[in-house]
């Protein structure tokens, strides 16, 4: 061995050669690469931490090396050449500092984790260089886009052994394309897919005997079967849809190691509500038993006796017994929130979670594992985790740990392994003791219970069903934790009927099972939303996927500003093929639905007041009327073309969406319609400029059928929403898109007086903004005109009279002003209900902006009644005691839709205000 011959130090020597005889990978490594061991030589007794080793490593790379394999066509190959001889020499000095204990346990791991950490990097910075060179770089808002490579396991906590392979995840933040020469179109994904072939074929070149790293990518979304690389928004998708329990395990470690290093850490911080639940949490409990299974098994077996890692006692309890804690309090105790093990257990006995005796026997027990496993690993540089069966190699391995004989050796570690098989089986009797019930006895107990006739009828139809023995145990898993669930409620037998219709709608939906066991916040929350409201409950049953949107985290991110709401469908959008109208309009409609049950949620648990729930509604139709816009105008320019004018220059003008009655007034309720309009531009001469073309006009026809197409076709989620066309000009009678003249003409010459009172609460919602804004002068134009008082009210008042006698509800015997003083109402048509209130706003409003231009500036009621006060046009009692009816009346209209009961009884006493009033100012002004 010309290095260790040519040292001057006499102790070095006989160093190096005993750690030769307990590892010939160390020796080989050594004798093939001198020049490499003087390298790694070089401090050999001093610990760098991550800044210093990467300086070093930079060096090294500096240098000028023999790339006897590298190939000058082939950038990447060099690159890899240099990683590989990098790997050599850190491992020179790694094996023997570990091997001669200069470093612990915690050392050797955490260099071991440097050292891939800096390989990852560079072969990402320099194969990113590579890609943008070629492909050109992706942009996001005037910013490169970058790719965020998660570190898992061993990895991601900084707990890398020896021989084992790095296990990576690839994703980036958000979607784009790339535009190249010729016009040609790259998507980010391909993109990053590319990227991230090239990244793993520099670490793992299957063409090379030395690896830099073996790279695991099994961690990722779906697996071997799941693309190299996601965007966020799909990443995101996935974990609320399909999430796993060992997917949880595995991001307890998860850490950001390369690339985009604040896209990353968002990411992470966005799935720490998926990993740590806030609650107790039963699937780690159930996770704990079904492992203890598994190890008894493996054992009975003798499968994984001799295994350090996954045998009884071995490296996977000791860290099974920190995981499971962390998830089961981790979203409780924050401080259990972090991947480090040594960490975790000290925290354990902060808690109260286990003794310090424990401990201490758990900690100890794994560095003498962890040490094991790495002199087991270090002899040939294998991916084992065996105890050796040969005797030269056992000689090693008990050599290596300070043993002079096997014997000795495998009395200290079985005594390590008996106390770790301890505290595991102490852990698991604990578990069967949390929140002080045992499921599958409250499953059996409601077999024998008389009056769970529906449990009964429940239990026959999966018998019947045939259902697979994985379902089945799913099923026996959910039921007593529903039955909990409904016990706590007011009313068990209500929720407990409800819920069951629930489970019957996914019994043959294994997904959506496995996911009410493992997210028991959501399965709360399903019970005790579906007991308060049907309509909830009916939701749920007919559409499933919702269940996702009732974990902490998804109503913790409750939107109900439009900008967020546009945010999010925008995600939401981009993991759907451009073209594929059919599954963007499920898309549009999943995502209406889950907004709206979260806005429903959250009202119910008075999270929301009345108004920021209508916002919040009327905010989603808009987003959804915009992006139904763009689809409609997308599926007719690839048709034919863009509109051009006589002399062939695009228009670039689409048409604005005008929305009247609760829509324009902002005051959307879970069931309403829309009342819309649409608006197009005045010249529209000339033709579309596709390979078939069509008259501008066909065109904006066929854009306003296509958007009403989108909204209103009924597909697996419903419509998105019915639209009412009837308020345009000349009703059903006029062409389906009016220009902006046409429009204004007919207001101004042909309008009746009830169409200028709907003009009160008009506003553009989507659409052409330049549109939109002609849209807003005609209006204030129409709304601030000069009116007769006396004229105005006379019309005001047929129109009611009308609206009475053929929507209200009949008057009781001997009423003559159709006010009922006691029982139900027509919460909208009745007297003095919600018309009411409009009524005498608009009218106001019509006969005095002449005088008070502020009046056509708002569309919603309690501004416009804010308004009128200040004006002295009605007095601030007036105001006030119409605000508050208009509030009671819409608050019972939501809460009629979520199927809760209506206090009709204490409504009367609004309904009489506002009748007074509407007695004062609307009748007794016109005797």
């Amino acid at each position: 061995m010309v290095f260790v011959d040519a040292l001057q130090d006499e102790t070095l020597q006989s160093e190096i050669r005993r750690v030769c005889l307990l590892s010939p990978f160390f020796e080989d490594l050594i004798e093939r690469y001198p020049s490499l061991a003087e390298n790694a030589f070089s401090g050999i007794d001093t610990y760098f931490n991550r800044d210093q080793l990467h300086a070093r490593f930079r060096q090294f790379l500096s240098g000028q090396l023999s790339l006897n394999h590298s190939s000058p066509d082939k950038p990447n190959d060099v690159l890899g050449e240099k990683l590989r001889l990098l790997r050599q020499s850190a491992m020179i000095r790694i094996v023997f500092r570990d091997l001669t204990r200069r470093s612990d346990l915690f050392q050797t791991t955490a260099e071991l984790s440097h050292l891939a950490d800096f390989c990852v990097e560079e072969a990402l910075d320099h194969c990113y260089r590579e890609a943008v060179s070629k492909y050109g770089a992706p942009m996001t808002d005037g910013q490169p886009e970058k790719m965020i490579v998660l570190g898992m396991g061993k990895l991601g906590a900084l707990e890398l052994n020896l021989s084992s392979d790095v296990d990576l995840i690839f994703l980036y933040s958000n979607q784009g394309e790339i535009e190249r020469e010729g016009g040609k179109l790259l998507s980010f994904q391909e993109f990053f897919l590319r990227l991230a072939r090239q990244v793993i074929a520099c670490l793992d070149d299957t063409s090379s005997i030395d690896k830099v790293f073996r790279v695991d990518m099994r961690l990722r979304p779906y697996g071997d079967s799941g693309p190299l690389v996601l965007h966020r928004a799909a990443m995101e998708k996935y974990y609320l849809e399909q999430g796993r329990d060992w997917e949880r395990y595995a991001f307890i470690k998860a850490r950001v190691m390369a690339g985009d290093q604040q896209g990353g850490a968002d990411f992470l911080d966005w799935m720490k509500p998926f990993i740590y639940r806030r609650h107790l949490d039963y699937s780690a409990i159930l996770s704990l038993r079904e492992m203890k299974g598994l190890i008894e098994k493996q054992v009975e077996l003798k499968e994984m006796t001799n295994d350090l890692k996954l045998g009884p006692g071995g490296i996977r309890e000791v860290e099974f017994i920190a995981q499971a804690h962390q998830l089961i309090w981790g979203g409780k105790y924050a401080e259990l929130q972090q991947p480090s093990l040594m960490n975790i257990l000290d925290k354990l006995v902060a808690f109260d979670f286990l003794p310090r005796s424990d401990v201490d026997d758990l900690r100890q027990a794994y560095v003498f594992l962890r040490n094991s496993e790495h002199a087991v690993q270090a002899e040939h540089d294998r991916q084992t985790h065996r105890l050796p069966d040969e005797e030269e190699s056992r000689q090693r391995l008990a050599n290596a740990m300070g043993f002079s004989v096997w014997g000795d050796y495998l009395t200290e570690l079985d005594d390590h392994r008996a106390n770790v098989s301890r505290c595991f089986e102490n852990l698991i009797a604990a578990s069967a003791d949390q929140d002080g019930h045992n499921v599958e006895d409250c499953w059996v107990q409601a077999w024998q219970t008389p009056d769970m006739d529906d449990l009964v009828a429940l239990k026959a139809d999966i018998k019947e069903m045939q259902l697979q023995d994985a379902v089945i145990d799913a099923i026996d898993q959910l039921v007593p934790m529903v039955l909990q669930c409904c016990q706590k409620t007011d009313d068990a037998a209500v929720a407990r009927s409800r819920m069951i219709a629930v489970i019957r709608s996914i019994l043959r939906r294994s997904t959506y099972l496995v996911f009410l066991n493992e997210n028991i916040d959501a399965l709360e929350r399903a019970v005790a939303l579906s007991t308060i409201s049907l309509w909830i409950a009916d939701k749920l049953e007919a559409y499933p996927i919702l269940l996702y949107e009732l974990t902490d985290r998804s109503l913790l991110e409750v939107s109900v500003s439009k900008r967020e709401l546009e945010g999010e469908l925008r995600e939401v959008m981009r993991t759907v093929e451009i073209g594929d109208l059919e599954t963007q309009m499920d898309t549009l409609r999943q995502f209406k639905l889950s907004a709206t049950l979260k806005i429903a949620a959250m009202e119910l648990l008075d999270r929301l007041s009345i108004m920021q729930a209508s916002d919040g509604l009327t905010a989603l139709a808009e987003v959804l009327l915009e992006t139904s816009m763009d689809l409609a105008w997308y599926h007719l320019e690839g048709k034919h073309g863009l509109p051009c004018d006589a002399s062939g220059q695009p228009l670039n003008c689409k048409i604005a969406i005008i929305a009247y009655g609760k829509a324009g007034g902002l005051e959307l309720a879970y069931g309403s319609d829309l009342d819309l309009v649409f608006l197009g531009p005045d010249d529209i001469r000339g033709n579309t400029d596709g390979h078939s073309p069509v008259n501008n006009n066909v065109f904006y026809v066929r854009l306003g059928q296509r958007v009403i197409h989108i909204l209103t076709s009924f597909t697996r989620f419903g419509i998105l929403y019915e639209a009412d066309m009837r308020l345009r000009p000349q009703g059903n009678k006029g062409p389906l898109v009016a220009t902006m003249n046409a429009f204004e003409r007919y207001q101004q010459t042909e309008a009746w007086t009830w169409e200028h009172q709907a003009l009160v609460r008009a506003r553009f919602v989507a659409g052409d903004s330049v549109l939109g804004k002609q849209f807003g002068e005609i209006r204030a134009s129409i709304v601030e005109t000069g009116r007769d008082r006396t004229s105005l009210l006379q019309d005001v008042l047929v129109m009611r009279e009308k609206m009475r006698q053929h929507l209200a509800s009949p008057g009781p015997a001997g009423s003559d002003d159709g006010l009922e003083v006691l029982g139900k109402f027509d919460l909208k048509h009745d007297a003095g209900a919600i018309v009411d209130i409009e009524f005498m706003v608009q009218y106001a409003v019509l006969g005095w902006a002449s005088e008070h231009k502020v009046l056509s500036r708002w569309t919603d009621v309690m501004r416009l009644l804010d308004e009128l006060a200040q004006s002295g046009i009605f007095s601030e009692e007036e105001a006030e005691s119409l605000q508050r009816a208009y509030l009671a009346f819409r608050a019972a209209v939501h809460h009629g839709w979520l199927g809760l009961p209506t206090d009709f009884e204490r409504l009367q006493t609004y309904r009489q205000q506002v009748h007074q009033i509407w007695n004062e100012r609307m009748l007794e002004t016109n005797r």
